[in-house]
Formats: structure tokens, C-alpha cells, sequence
């Protein structure tokens, strides 16, 4: 895994943990619409830009909670095992969530979406980079090229 490895296991293990803390109130249908309301609650507060998050259905909480659920379980995979391989998968996911988060902005979504867009690229980076420093390292790239 190299350079520092444990350097690398502990920012996918932090990141794992932020997204744990982050996607637990939204594993249930409960614990979402009151995460839910919140975010709508910052929005109105702050009078922040684009639309405010709207009321959401039975069906709109289910999917949510589903999404959750995944999430929670993806981060605790990464918690027990912050492998390299697991690191990339994620860095890799980031990057997807952070487009998808642009697009939810350019089309007029809350604008409480920055906020998760900023921690989204920041873990993003700090793994990507240290991935990227292991990889040439493992391929005997000189010190002085990099």
C-alpha cells in the first residue's frame, strides 16, 4: 500500500466515518424525514439559493432509506477493512456522487448540497492523491519525478 500506509488506512477509515456519521439518519424512514426537514430547515434559515428540499412521500422515503441503508453498510465495509482497493472504489464513487451533486446545483437543488459537495471532493482528493502516490511508488517511479 505504501508510502505511509497507515496514513492511507487512516483517511479512508476517516472518510468511511464521515460518511458514516453522515448517511446513519437516512437509513430509516424516521430518522430521514427528520434529516430531511433539517436540510429544508438550514435552506430557510440561511436563505439559501435553489429550491428548498421539498415534503417527501411514503415512496420518496423508502428510496431514500434504501440509499441509506447501502451507504451505511459501504461505509462500514471501509471502517473494518480500509483496504487500498477500497480507497480507489470509494474515490471512485465520490467523484460520481460529486457530478451527480453539480448537475442537483446547475438544475436549481438547495444550495445546502455545497456543503456535502465540498467534503464529498475533499475525501475524493486526500484519497485519490495518496492512491496515486502508492501507485507510483509500487511502480518504482523515482522520488524526483513525482
Amino acid at each position: 500500500m505504501s508510502p505511509d500506509s497507515s496514513l492511507l488506512r487512516r483517511i479512508i477509515r476517516g472518510s468511511a466515518l464521515y460518511d458514516l456519521v453522515v448517511t446513519l439518519p437516512f437509513a430509516t424512514p424516521w430518522t430521514a424525514e427528520v434529516a430531511l426537514s433539517l436540510m429544508r430547515q438550514t435552506h430557510e434559515a440561511l436563505s439559501l439559493g435553489g429550491e428548498a428540499m421539498p415534503l417527501f412521500t411514503a415512496m420518496h422515503l423508502f428510496f431514500v432509506s434504501l440509499f441509506g441503508v447501502l451507504a451505511v453498510l459501504w461505509a462500514a465495509v471501509r471502517v473494518i477493512q480500509p483496504t487500498a482497493f477500497h480507497g480507489a472504489v470509494d474515490t471512485v464513487g465520490r467523484a460520481v456522487v460529486a457530478t451527480w451533486m453539480v448537475l442537483a446545483l446547475s438544475q436549481g437543488a438547495t444550495q445546502v448540497l455545497i456543503a456535502f459537495l465540498v467534503m464529498e471532493l475533499a475525501g475524493m482528493f486526500a484519497q485519490g492523491g495518496l492512491l496515486l502516490a502508492a501507485r507510483k511508488v509500487r511502480e518504482g517511479v523515482p522520488a524526483t519525478t513525482r
